[in-house]
């Protein structure tokens, strides 16, 4: 995705009505009172608790920090700024909404997992519950259907049922590898979003990818398909980019500052017809819906023969008190929120080699040690590869996929440090600053350096993982207490796998060098997810025999499938 660099102003700061269909004078007016009116009642009610919150950034009268937070294209960054003034947790704002800002590790720690109890739910969210979060895992307020849709996911994607899928990652991993090398008619950042199909694999299994890569030459029986499925042409031809475009609906509609109608609730009473947020959300949701359900009948009725999470939901006995629907957007949810994360991550990673041969070198250098040549790194691997595994993490600590997680809820009133917070405030963990403590991670957090979580052996004949990140991810990229992200386990192995088979098998040289730091390369979207680094990159074989062993191994996966598929028949 190519942006540009320069922060802008969202369109309702510089035009107040920007997304209503004008025309309606009266109406306008008496809303404009009404919210006014509404605000100042708000902040009179909170005069009494302003001595004991914490302290925080100036605003104005009556909008707070509201503009301060809509003017700010990476809010990770200005709170991270903010920290240096106003310390550990800050106090903002919004037109008399409470939000608090979690600056560092120890603060989310107490609050979000030792006292997950009370802060475990969501802000409201008005355009995104129009755009479907009460169905969407990630974003749905903390009640009974969050708990039966999280048990059921926790069934088929906890440690051990992760063990089910590796066998399909290790495929994708595979043929990512092969077409990095081979594919030169495909842009880099095309074939990047591609290595997320290891994820539909694991989701919506093998068959949705094939018929997808049919439909070029088969439109008729693509059609056909997506007829008796449900689902839109679009969604089967091209999955990943229908799932991709479906989680950042959420991402934008849940970003702090990005909606007006998050400030001045009032405006929700204006009927759709004058509201253009308001029909592109309650759009937005139509097309998620049919996607989300349309892929699930579609998987649960191909009888595939691999382990897929839509078949396990739809046997698994944690899953049968969701409703066929429930079922569906679950699946659609972790599907949607796993493809940045994995095309993001996967992005950095390149990036993060191209630009340091010595750490490349280094992990190519273990994996010959444990792997050698005459095979692909497999899961067997895993332990007996702690530089590689340090690697990943700091992949995902330098650049998180969400610098500022999604928010939490305070459901009832708690002090921390002093300090009061109100029930109902909004709780924002800054990821990027958590990422960045410079006790845990050294003084140069800003710099890409994997030996930040090794240390020497005790016989100093090797560098093995700290033994604080031997069980521990090193890192705050996945959130914290009851809303910890539920596929962790899955994206580590993903991660893993195709990680080291990049650098078991290809050399990663950039085409051209860059002195853009990867602050530089982001775009300006009011969003809470991080963006892809602008960058290119070029591949060659590691050694003569990388290419032979890879298309064996693939070889061997299409026999297998094909024995499986004759034996069933």
């Amino acid at each position: 995705m190519m942006h540009s660099s320069s922060p802008t102003i969202p369109p309702f700061i510089l035009n107040p009505l920007n997304g209503l269909d004008l025309g309606k004078t009266q109406t306008m007016v008496l809303l404009g009172v009404g919210a006014l009116v509404l605000l100042t009642f708000r902040l009179l009610l909170n005069l009494k608790n302003n001595r004991q919150l914490p302290p925080g950034p100036r605003g104005l009268p009556v909008l707070g920090n509201a503009l301060q937070l809509a003017s700010a294209s990476q809010i990770w960054l200005l709170f991270d700024k903010w920290k240096s003034l106003y310390g550990p947790i800050t106090y903002l704002n919004l037109a008399g909404q409470h939000v608090i800002v979690l600056n560092t590790k120890a603060a989310a720690t107490e609050l979000l997992d030792r006292r997950s109890a009370i802060y475990s739910d969501r802000p409201k969210s008005i355009v995104g519950e129009y755009v479907g979060t009460e169905l969407t895992l990630p974003f749905i307020r903390y009640h009974k259907r969050w708990q039966r849709m999280r048990r059921a996911a926790q069934a088929v994607l906890n440690v051990r049922a992760s063990a089910r899928y590796q066998p399909v990652q290790i495929d994708e991993a595979a043929i990512f590898a092969r077409n990095l090398l081979h594919d030169t008619s495909s842009s880099l950042f095309s074939q990047i979003n591609r290595s997320a199909s290891t994820m539909i694999s694991v989701i919506y299994g093998k068959r949705l990818l094939e018929t997808s890569k049919k439909s070029e030459q088969s439109p008729e029986v693509l059609q056909a398909i997506s007829s008796k499925a449900g689902i839109t042409l679009g969604a089967l031809s091209d999955p990943l980019q229908a799932l991709l475009t479906s989680v950042h609906a959420f991402t934008t509609a849940v970003c702090p500052g990005a909606n007006l109608v998050e400030f001045l609730p009032i405006l929700d009473y204006l009927p759709s017809v004058i509201t253009t947020w308001k029909r592109k959300a309650k759009q937005e949701y139509q097309t998620n819906a049919n996607l989300y359900e349309g892929l699930y009948n579609f998987t649960v009725s191909s009888n595939q023969q691999q382990p897929n999470l839509c078949v396990s939901l739809a046997e698994n006995e944690l899953a049968s008190d969701l409703t066929e629907v429930e079922k569906a957007w679950a699946a659609g949810a972790i599907s949607a929120a796993s493809l940045d994360t994995t095309s993001v991550t996967i992005a950095y990673f390149l990036y993060a080699m191209s630009l340091h041969p010595e750490v490349q070198e280094r992990a190519q250098r273990e994996l010959d040690e444990v792997v050698g040549r005459s095979r692909t790194p497999s899961f067997d691997d895993m332990l007996q590869l702690p530089y590689v595994r340090a690697i990943i993490k700091e992949v995902l600590r330098w650049q998180p996929v969400t610098p500022l997680a999604l928010p939490h809820a305070s459901m009832e009133d708690d002090w921390y440090e002093g300090y009061f917070i109100p029930k109902g405030t909004t709780v924002l963990p800054n990821v990027w600053s958590m990422n960045r403590e410079e006790d845990t991670y050294g003084y140069d957090v800003d710099q890409f350096r994997p030996e930040r979580f090794m240390q020497e052996s005790e016989n100093r004949e090797r560098l093995v993982l700290r033994p604080e990140f031997e069980n521990n991810d090193g890192h705050s990229t996945y959130g914290f207490g009851r809303r910890v992200c539920i596929g962790r386990h899955v994206a580590d192995n993903g991660l893993f796998i195709t990680m080291s088979t990049i650098l078991w098998t290809l050399h990663i040289k950039p085409k051209a060098i860059t002195n853009k730091s990867p602050r530089e390369t982001h775009g300006a979207d009011l969003d809470v997810l991080n963006l892809s680094p602008d960058f290119d990159c070029s591949f060659s074989p590691r050694f003569p025999e990388a290419e032979g062993v890879l298309q064996l191994l693939l070889d061997n996966a299409v026999d297998h499938d094909a024995g499986v598929s004759k034996i069933v028949q």
